[in-house]
């Protein structure tokens, strides 16, 4: 089962295409939520979308939204929302796939302003596939890497500054949101014993900050779905940004 990563590229609401299955919003802009899913988190922080390359390979930043946007961290996913940005300074508009989950939904636009510029996506707790809390020097922040298809270059989404502080308790709450949907969602992932035992660990209150401030390491996430690329140019494009710093993506924290 795969899923399309949209954090890739934001959504954006003035976009001609737009995906079907990004975030829903209400006329104030904020996430709506679904039947039964609860709120972990709320911040505002800058978010910015990588992608990592093959161990030891350089991080690329493909963008940056320009303001802070409204994060919401559920048992389900995260969700990401940023209005009244400069289009030009997050790249071009995405191509349209095909839903990944069956035939089209109708397409959902909220009710917002004329001219109003607006940027969403999500992850769904399904495709992460490691988490990392990225130290100075360099990028800091809380980095949150989903395994891909047909592609040794992973996207990543990070979230830093803002509310998040120094990170370590946005990241334990991803960390273990991540841990309790899998091991609560068995129809959802597949689990080995080992896996199991593993996301019981992550989910409950161990700290585990060597694996997380550790660039080499970092923390896996057992079970996580690989994703596909909304844009075929994203598998090869050079990106225009790339950062000297890498994570080897070693074995199983």
């Amino acid at each position: 089962m795969t899923a399309t990563p949209f954090f890739i590229q934001p959504y954006r609401f003035d976009d001609p295409t737009p995906d079907d299955t990004s975030p829903v919003l209400d006329r104030q802009r904020a996430v709506v939520l679904e039947p039964g899913e609860e709120v972990r988190w709320r911040g505002q922080v800058t978010v910015t979308g990588y992608l990592i390359g093959a161990p030891g390979g350089q991080a690329e930043r493909r963008w940056t939204l320009p303001r802070p946007a409204d994060v919401t961290i559920t048992d389900r996913r995260l969700a990401y929302v940023c209005d009244d940005w400069d289009l030009a300074r997050v790249g071009a508009p995405r191509h349209r796939t095909m839903a990944p989950f069956g035939p089209p939904r109708p397409r959902r636009r909220p009710a917002l302003g004329g001219g109003t510029r607006v940027a969403t996506g999500q992850i769904l707790w399904q495709w992460p596939w490691r988490l990392h809390l990225l130290p100075a020097p360099g990028p800091q922040g809380v980095l949150i890497v989903c395994d891909s298809m047909r592609s040794n270059r992973r996207p990543a989404l990070m979230l830093s500054g803002g509310v998040a502080g120094d990170g370590r308790e946005l990241a334990l709450t991803v960390r273990r949101s991540i841990s309790r949907f899998r091991l609560t969602n068995p129809d959802i992932v597949e689990l080995s014993p080992r896996d199991r035992d593993a996301l019981q660990l992550r989910a409950g209150s161990a700290l585990l900050l060597d694996e997380l401030t550790d660039p080499q390491r970092g923390v896996a996430l057992p079970g996580g779905l690989p994703v596909e690329f909304v844009n075929r140019d994203d598998y090869y494009h050079p990106a225009p940004v790339q950062e000297h710093w890498g994570l080897t993506g070693g074995g199983p924290a």
